[in-house]
């Protein structure tokens, strides 16, 4: 019944206790919690307040105290059976009926003792009351967290009058922020039946048994027309959960809402053969399991929390052992990971993987390992920016870069300082952003200041963030970011650009390139002269026509002679 009571492992509204170890407890959990006791007469409407003076485990049996009044002393002669009520801030609780088995006192007040009732009827507050979608139940939920934006769709989890938890993947969370104002929910039932609302994300929490975001929403709606129309909605579902909890004798009437138009019980997905093609890939789910951990601390962050420092050292790891276990599936398999995650992640990652393939050398392990938790991690200040800055569409003018700067500092005092060692952390988290020629940023570097690690770090980071797509423009292909790095090559050290160049080459893994026949394919491997050797084919452009072929080796040939990296034309055109 109370915060700690084993009564809230029920979620119904309306709940029937009479075991009597439960009923022991509840009166158990009287004592010391702000709850209203009052004994109602059968028949009569008057109310006297009591309070629980003892509870005999034994016997079954307690003793409830009550002031002196005439009209209740004469009751109790009678020995007139009563209710017991219980009030409390989020339910009420109406005994079965009880007799005084014996009456006792002083000047001011006196002791009724009565067996235990046999049952409770047990009442949650509408106004609080959440009804739970139980397994089987499925209701989607659509968020716009502005006029004209994106829909970001969810699965509702609860409802009340008051709000509701959507859970959402950790991608899609990414884009919500405590306080945020929701222009508009939507829930949609089975039956294509749905409602509409207003709210504001109240709380986000990282769900322990799921790869989903809890994020919990408050309505600013407080009409009575809304109220009622809520109170319908969470009505039914508690109707539907008991419907599915139910034994098999009792039949309980489902509700329309998950019956009509659609099935009431959740069907189990069909994997589509993209799906199917993603799990055989080699080291996929690894890579796309430390992207949900790391999406997890970026939402950690951006509720307040700091960085976990462990956490971070634990997917660096399992990075740095994927990336010696095979390299070029590794490369491909973070290209392939990109629609799963969040740019943040995927940017961190991918900088990670080929700042360790790059500097790796003479350091010792742990050393890699904090090397690539810096780098995993080195943008996630950007998810503490303010609103205007971190959403900001199209071209960025000083302005606007300038107060996008502040992503390092911020970052730097949300995570721990003595985690990883002060060199790694000053040339990696610190001065990723730094140029040779002082232009850099947030302390103005100049290349007598930058570590080789630092210059490295910031050739591979430059490179990995102009091959991403922004609002302001679509990626860059290979060529043109190797040509605009040597242009600036006051900003970047050279000999680091040749290194790196050197070590993907002219159509890294990952790339979209085109053949002479017309063929267009993703590079998932490279040969030792830096040539695809392994492809997968996903246009013919002669005839238009899609395709997915994995050709390598020999079969290359039948493509024609490579022309180069194409950029991508539409949505589909993706690595797997």
């Amino acid at each position: 019944m109370f915060p700690d009571s084993n009564l809230n492992s029920s979620k119904a509204r309306h709940l029937d206790i009479n075991a009597p170890d439960q009923i022991v407890e509840t009166f158990a959990d009287l004592t010391g919690h702000d709850a209203r006791l009052s004994i109602r007469f059968e028949g009569l409407e008057v109310q006297y307040p009591v309070t629980l003076a003892l509870l005999d485990r034994d016997l079954h049996q307690c003793v409830l105290r009550a002031s002196d009044l005439t009209d209740l002393n004469e009751h109790l002669s009678q020995r007139l059976p009563f209710y017991l009520e219980i009030q409390h801030t989020s339910m009420s609780m109406t005994s079965a009926l009880m007799r005084p088995l014996k009456t006792s006192g002083q000047a001011d007040w006196v002791d009724i003792r009565a067996a235990l009732p046999v049952s409770f009827k047990l009442t949650r507050q509408r106004n609080l009351f959440r009804a739970t979608l139980e397994r089987g139940m499925k209701v989607n939920m659509l968020m716009t967290a502005q006029r004209g934006g994106n829909e970001v769709e969810g699965r509702l989890v609860d409802l009340s009058i008051g709000g509701c938890l959507i859970a959402v993947s950790v991608n899609d969370a990414i884009h919500f922020q405590i306080g945020m104002p929701l222009y508009r929910l939507r829930a949609v039932f089975p039956s294509s039946e749905a409602f509409d609302a207003s709210g504001c994300v109240r709380h986000m929490r990282c769900s322990d048994n799921s790869g989903d975001v809890m994020v919990g929403v408050v309505f600013d709606a407080s009409l009575a027309d809304f109220e009622r129309q809520v109170w319908f909605y969470v009505r039914e579902i508690e109707r539907e959960a008991v419907r599915l909890e139910a034994p098999p004798e009792r039949e309980v009437a489902p509700s329309r809402l998950f019956n009509e138009g659609g099935a009431a019980i959740e069907v189990e997905a069909i994997a589509t053969p993209q799906e199917e093609a993603l799990a055989t890939l080699p080291l996929f789910d690894n890579v796309k399991n430390i992207a949900r951990a790391l999406g997890v601390q970026l939402i950690n962050l951006q509720a307040g929390m700091s960085l976990e420092t462990a956490v971070l050292s634990e997917q660096a790891r399992r990075l740095l052992a994927l990336l010696q276990e095979d390299r070029q599936a590794l490369l491909y398999a973070l290209a392939c990971v990109e629609r799963h995650s969040t740019p943040l992640v995927c940017h961190g990652m991918t900088v990670a993987a080929r700042l360790a393939d790059l500097e790796s050398g003479a350091r010792t392990t742990e050393q890699i390992v904090q090397m690539m938790a810096c780098a995993m991690v080195h943008d996630f200040g950007k998810i503490l920016l303010p609103e205007q800055v971190r959403l900001h569409q199209g071209s960025m003018d000083a302005a606007t870069l300038f107060h996008l700067h502040p992503h390092v500092e911020l970052l730097r005092f949300r995570i721990e300082r003595d985690a990883f060692a002060a060199d790694v952390r000053r040339d990696v988290l610190l001065s990723i952003n730094e140029r040779l020629d002082g232009s850099g940023y947030p302390r103005g570097l100049d290349g007598h200041s930058m570590s080789r690690l630092a210059r490295m770090a910031a050739v591979v980071d430059a490179i990995d963030a102009m091959g991403r797509p922004r609002s302001d423009r679509p990626a860059w292909l290979a060529l043109d970011i190797y040509r605009h790095i040597f242009n600036a090559g006051s900003c970047f050290d050279t000999g680091c650009v040749n290194r790196y160049v050197k070590r993907y080459g002219f159509t890294p893994i990952g790339s979209l390139v085109a053949f002479s026949s017309g063929f267009q394919g993703w590079v998932m491997r490279l040969d030792g002269k830096g040539q695809p050797s392994r492809v997968r084919v996903v246009r013919e452009l002669t005839h238009d026509k899609r395709m997915d072929q994995v050709l390598e080796g020999a079969d290359l040939v039948q493509l024609g002679t490579l022309e180069g990296c194409v950029g991508r034309h539409d949505s589909a055109m993706i690595p797997w």
